[in-house]
């Protein structure tokens, strides 16, 4: 009995343990089929399916109406599948088919079709041609996939905007880089049925998993305003329009703004580069010097030193200024331009004659601190957050460290350096009431749908003066382009604001001789600006109004019109006529100016004159080489056309009519080379 009852325990025993066993391997089962079924399935067909990636199209760039900026296009790819050449035992006859189709060393491609891989890439984005041809050999584990190559449509056109993509069709520079994430799709995938042994089955299963192509960005770019400022560009690098001394300017770059929105409408920089062929380019013309360079500014800097004062009210418009031809500071002589000075001025005629004893009296009066204050706040020595790679902030003298000397250079544009995006930021500020704005690229991001993802915000970085201050500087500097230094941007029919300036070139730590980064910002029209203009030349013999200010008149007026900004008949019609305060009456009989250019002068008055308008002369010289009203711009009949003489080829290039009309150059006398405080001046080191 205690036998069979032992017994009985042992079975009850071996048969819970079987249960529980059964149990366990149940669960397990059921582990298996029901949570782990779906993925344990994916990874089967993953090892009996092999996919080919068919890349995504990348997303186009546009302008802002929408014009096609950067695009993909169709291309295709040649892949290999190793296991099946191998198979084939054919391995060196499709490596010399492939290699003489493809252009490609045999030995490479013999490596890469017979690599212990499941799948390899033989070349990318070959030709169509090419394309076909290995098509129609039918080669054993050789296929063509559908791929995509960008392309620039308009060729150099924004180029250091735009960038380029590498030969995966990733961004490299530019925002093609900036905004990858969102120009980059989802590839797609084309499914082939394998076998165990790695090679194809015959009649197998195929599937195709269509790419998704990427986001389009919009940019606040101006194809049009884009062209005209490449345009001025081109021409000023062919010296067109200049006799340079035999010179052509080192590189120069145009910015386009549009002040009550931070929009950039345009960006261009010279030397440029074709972003379809980036690899042929000296890396040196990839650079975005508009964003990325460093220069001391010269006078279009006093634009901030003339708000400043305005706004802490330490000078009045009318307030009389005696310039002697200089200013002592600390034992040390600044000079005018003018040799004598300007004698007795009020200060409104201290900045259209960009009088720079004058602006270091606004200086002085404003003090270290205050002036430090309007400094960083307009944004100089930050970067602006522009969405481009490699932005500079600039350099500003060390406060600790500063002098009064410094002071003073600082209040006329020198010692301290800036970088273009910068300066028109700045300047569009006064432009916007006094409200400082942060430089937009980006208008908006949309899906294929045509869906915004990502909608255009202005940001505002802060008020840096009051919109009464900024009202008061634009009156001003619009006088400053009808009556002082900057007529060389004057627009008949157009009220426009700026300022010219001419800065000497530091290298190495010292001043040189002979050679200046000339530039010119204005804006327009001065009582609602719709845009701002920057231009800054680097590597000129004479001076800003001379070289930079015709090439700001041009781009202006071009901009003006294309963006049907019409004449205002109360804007003044000539330069040299009162404007601060003054009121013009409409055009009440319109005509239209012949163009003389390149005419003799007897020529070219006997023209004007038949025409029923007054001629007045400026310059020396046979011919002549500007004129402004400029020709075919519609003015009131019998108005005045001043015509600007000049040198016939192998005369002198600058007449003595330059340094008298425009002569806006920073000279310092006694101070030797002239080093940033804390800083290394060498603009080739100014980039982070």
């Amino acid at each position: 009995m205690v036998q069979i009852l032992k017994m009985h325990k042992r079975i009850v025993l071996l048969l819970s343990l079987c249960s529980i066993f059964l149990l366990v391997l149940i669960i397990r089962l059921g582990i298996v089929q029901l949570r782990d079924g779906p993925f344990l399935k994916d990874l089967a067909e993953e090892e009996h399916f092999r996919g080919v990636p068919v890349a995504p199209k990348r997303g186009n760039i546009v302008d802002c109406n929408g014009n096609i900026l950067a695009m993909d296009i169709s291309a295709e790819t040649v892949y290999a599948v190793p296991a099946e050449v191998r198979k084939s035992g054919r391995q060196e006859e499709i490596a010399t088919i492939l290699a003489e189709i493809l252009q490609m060393d045999k030995a490479d491609v013999l490596e890469r079709i017979t690599k212990r891989t499941s799948l390899e890439y033989v070349k990318k984005k070959i030709p169509a041609e090419a394309a076909e041809k290995i098509k129609s050999l039918n080669l054993p584990g050789i296929g063509i996939v559908e791929d995509s190559a960008r392309f620039y449509p308009n060729g150099s056109l924004a180029a250091h905007v735009l960038g380029f993509t590498g030969i995966d069709n990733q961004g490299l520079e530019g925002i093609e880089h900036s905004r990858e994430k969102e120009l980059t799709g989802l590839p797609g995938s084309v499914l082939t049925e394998y076998g165990a042994d790695g090679t194809k089955i015959p009649g197998g299963n195929h599937e195709y998993i269509p790419p998704v192509q990427g986001n389009t960005v919009k940019l606040t770019i101006d194809k049009n305003i884009q062209a005209i400022a490449e345009r001025e560009l081109a021409k000023l690098m062919a010296g067109q329009g200049l006799n340079m001394e035999g010179r052509t300017p080192k590189n120069a770059s145009i910015l386009v703004m549009e002040p009550s929105t931070g929009r950039m409408l345009a960006i261009a920089s010279a030397p440029t580069f074709d972003p379809n062929n980036y690899q042929a380019a000296d890396p040196s013309t990839r650079r975005n010097i508009a964003i990325q360079n460093g220069y001391e500014p010269g006078s279009t800097f006093k634009i901030i030193t003339l708000a400043a004062a305005l706004e802490e009210k330490v000078i009045k418009t009318n307030e009389m200024f005696h310039d002697p031809g200089h200013a002592i500071i600390l034992g040390k002589r600044v000079r005018c331009w003018k040799a004598g000075g300007h004698g007795s001025q009020t200060m409104v005629q201290v900045v259209e004659n960009s009088c720079n004893p004058g602006f270091i009296e606004m200086g002085q009066r404003l003090g270290m601190d205050r002036f430090y204050k309007y400094l960083t706040a307009f944004g100089f020595g930050k970067k602006t957050g522009i969405e481009m790679s490699g932005e500079a902030k600039g350099i500003i003298a060390d406060k600790k460290r500063a002098t009064a000397l410094d002071l003073a250079t600082m209040s006329m544009g020198q010692t301290n350096n800036v970088t273009p995006i910068q300066l028109i930021t700045a300047v569009s500020a006064v432009a916007n009431g006094g409200v400082l704005l942060k430089p937009q690229l980006v208008q908006e991001i949309t899906t294929p749908d045509g869906d915004v993802i990502v909608p255009f915000r202005k940001e505002v970085v802060g008020r840096v003066i009051s919109e009464e201050t900024a009202k008061l500087t634009c009156e001003i500097l619009e006088s400053v382009v009808t009556n002082g230094t900057g007529r060389r941007a004057f627009l008949p029919g157009y009220r426009v604001a700026g300022k010219t300036g001419t800065a000497q070139k530091v290298v190495g730590g010292k001043y040189i001789q002979g050679e200046y980064i000339a530039s010119f910002v204005a804006f327009a029209p001065a009582n609602d600006p719709k845009l701002t203009v920057l231009v800054v030349i680097d590597g000129v013999p004479f001076y800003g109004g001379v070289v930079a200010g015709p090439v700001v008149q041009a781009v202006m007026l071009d901009s003006l019109k294309y963006l049907g900004i019409k004449p205002d008949p109360n804007a003044p019609l000539a330069p040299g006529k009162p404007m601060y305060g003054v009121e013009y009456p409409p055009v009440k009989k319109p005509a239209v100016v012949p163009s003389v250019l390149g005419q003799p002068l007897a020529e070219a008055q006997k023209t004007l004159t038949a025409a029923g308008f007054k001629v007045m002369i400026e310059g020396q010289g046979s011919n002549v080489i500007d004129q402004i009203p400029h020709g075919e711009a519609t003015v009131e009949a019998g108005s005045t056309v001043i015509l600007y003489l000049g040198p016939e080829a192998g005369e002198p290039a600058i007449a003595p009519w330059y340094q008298e009309y425009d002569p806006d150059i920073e000279a310092i006398e006694s101070l030797g080379p002239r080093i940033p405080l804390g800083s290394n001046p060498n603009l080739a080191d100014l980039a982070p």
